[in-house]
């Protein structure tokens, strides 16, 4: 998974460029990424129940 600032850093180490973290996210969406981000836990989930389904799979 590339991030804004790992693509910072490709473009500079590839073409010797420096570029805006902003546009970054512009050269990704046109390469057809778009922005990953893990999704937020429930509200109601159980520790131990996760514990339980982690240790089962």
């Amino acid at each position: 998974m590339w991030s804004g600032k790992d693509v910072q850093t490709w473009v500079l180490e590839q073409c010797g460029k420096t570029v805006y973290l902003g546009r970054t996210y512009e050269f990704m969406r046109a390469a057809g990424f778009s922005p990953q981000k893990p999704r937020p836990p429930h509200v109601k989930g159980d520790e131990t129940v996760k514990a339980d389904f982690k240790t089962k799979g």
